[in-house]
């Protein structure tokens, strides 16, 4: 092997051991940076691609080292050259810069090229674990905030001021229609409608009638619309919830999933609140613990 080659069995294991420790530093910024940020996103295509080239390099410098030992003039047990081959695969460039020293030029090390290759180890050692350890902090960190803001909820009344549904963050009222209450979450794609009826108003007197009716009104209005889930009537301490699933497609011939339930207090029974859930299919088995949480927390403000 050429000995001016020595400069780069030296400096190229050194870059990608620097280069490697910065990984955890990278997914750091990136969490913090915004992702948009055209100079961070410049920075981040230069550090894959140098990272890239320089792994290339020392591929070729492994092979180089490998077929170097193998041909070497000098004599070599051959359980020798097979663990030393198997010492480049596995560890390449932690261990490139002293074999080929030591096997191929067979001298020490220069104090500049042993300092150099001492000191990115080094940096490998503290800088990953200790950026490693931060960056898995900081997820923790980051994932139990997330927790605490999925955990809040706020309470919006219907417009009759008699009750009540609390929401998750990200669903905003709207005033839209003769609804009631109409809510809408943009990044979930879920629309939540209410109905407030005094039975004493209506011809509809019990759950079935109001259930019947929003079951006439999906099979007339939504194409292919059909039974995804059959009535179900939860009887509680303080209300009775009637409800049944459809599934239909939408004039944009997206499928979604109409949850109806119709709610009665036992200490308000003159009143029925008429509630439909609408997602996309695709998204209902995923966010059905979050839409039972919204029927459940159905209360009374006042009763009249």
């Amino acid at each position: 092997m050429i000995k001016t080659k020595k400069i780069f069995f030296t400096l190229f294991p050194a870059l990608e051991l620097i280069l490697i420790a910065l990984i955890p530093l990278m997914f750091m910024l990136s969490d913090i940076i915004e992702l948009h940020s055209l100079l961070f996103f410049i920075i981040e295509l230069l550090y894959v691609i140098i990272l890239f080239l320089c792994t290339i390099i020392n591929v070729a410098l492994c092979i180089s080292l490998i077929t170097g030992i193998i041909k070497n003039e000098d004599k070599r047990s051959p359980i020798i050259v097979v663990l030393l081959t198997i010492l480049i695969i596995l560890f390449s460039v932690l261990v490139m810069p002293y074999i080929y020293y030591k096997y191929i030029l067979k001298k020490p090390m220069k104090v500049v090229s042993l300092i150099l290759y001492l000191i990115s180890i080094v940096f490998l050692a503290f800088v990953f674990v200790f950026g490693y350890r931060t960056y898995n902090k900081m997820v923790i960190e980051k994932e139990k905030a997330h927790q605490k803001e999925e955990n809040k909820r706020i309470t919006i009344n219907e417009n009759n001021n008699l009750f009540a549904f609390a929401f998750k963050m990200g669903y905003e009222k709207s005033n839209v229609g003769e609804y009631d209450l109409y809510v809408k979450n943009e990044e979930k794609n879920v629309v939540f409608t209410e109905f407030t009826y005094d039975t004493n108003l209506y011809e509809q007197k019990t759950l079935e009638d109001y259930l019947l009716k929003g079951v006439s009104d999906i099979e007339t209005t939504k194409k292919n619309a059909k039974v995804y889930k059959e009535k179900e009537l939860k009887e509680l301490e303080d209300r009775k919830a009637y409800s049944i699933i459809y599934e239909g497609k939408t004039k944009d011939a997206s499928t979604c999933i109409y949850r109806i339930t119709v709610i009665q207090f036992n200490s308000n029974p003159n009143y029925m609140l008429y509630t439909v859930i609408v997602t996309l299919k695709d998204d209902y088995e995923k966010l059905s613990p979050e839409l039972d949480d919204i029927i459940n927390s159905a209360k009374i403000i006042q009763n009249n």
